[in-house]
């Protein structure tokens, strides 16, 4: 169930920017913005400065590949709207095709090593984290895997097993096509921290 304060309970200011953005693009502002913008000051921003140094922040891996590890556990987590919407991101860096042949975890997954093996650890920490073992992470730094990058893959892992349950708490949906390319050329340009007209001018705690 979509709860409706999501929907009704911000301030002028975030109404205001939101009225903007359904101008500008002809359409809804995306379910995750009208949660982060929601007390942003408690968990939004927060979240989102996050999100931003795990997805776009210097790292072994790049943003195709912290995307497709995004969609990986949104899909484990079986979030829809961030499936959807990261999938849409990952495929705004690499053909749509590479992003699915990697998901799919099979012998033609294009992505390389390292990432192959990262993707299947953070896919095992979103289905069953007190399952991990040692091994599991031996297995990962045996395909190259320094322990910085590590760190790296599992902090994007971890960012988006809060974020997938909190849009699974919420109930958003899928996003529709259209809607899930509009947001990740959105996301592309201007990554991921919190719009500032919300961190300056919104009084949401």
């Amino acid at each position: 169930m979509w709860l409706t304060a999501i929907e009704s309970g911000h301030d002028r200011a975030t109404r205001l920017m939101f009225a903007m953005m359904r101008l500008f693009t002809r359409g809804d502002v995306p379910a995750v913005l009208k949660v982060m913008c929601y007390r942003h000051r408690f968990l939004g921003t927060p979240l989102s400065d996050l999100t931003q140094r795990a997805m776009r922040g210097p790292s072994f891996w790049t943003e195709a590949e912290r995307e497709i590890f995004a969609t990986g556990t949104a899909q484990t987590n079986e979030c829809p709207f961030c499936a959807s919407a990261h999938h849409a991101i990952a495929s705004a860096y690499v053909d749509s095709n590479v992003v699915r042949l990697a998901l799919a975890a099979g012998d033609d997954s294009p992505l390389r090593p390292e990432a192959r093996a990262m993707l299947e650890f953070l896919e095992q920490l979103a289905r069953d984290p007190d399952g991990l073992t040692p091994d599991d992470a031996d297995k990962v730094r045996q395909a190259g895997v320094s322990a910085e990058a590590f760190d790296e893959a599992v902090w994007v892992g971890v960012t988006f097993g809060v974020t997938t349950r909190m849009m699974n708490m919420v109930g958003a949906d899928p996003l529709q096509p259209e809607e899930a390319r509009v947001g990740a050329r959105f996301i592309k340009s201007f990554g991921y921290r919190m719009p500032p007209p919300i961190t300056l001018m919104s009084r949401g705690t």
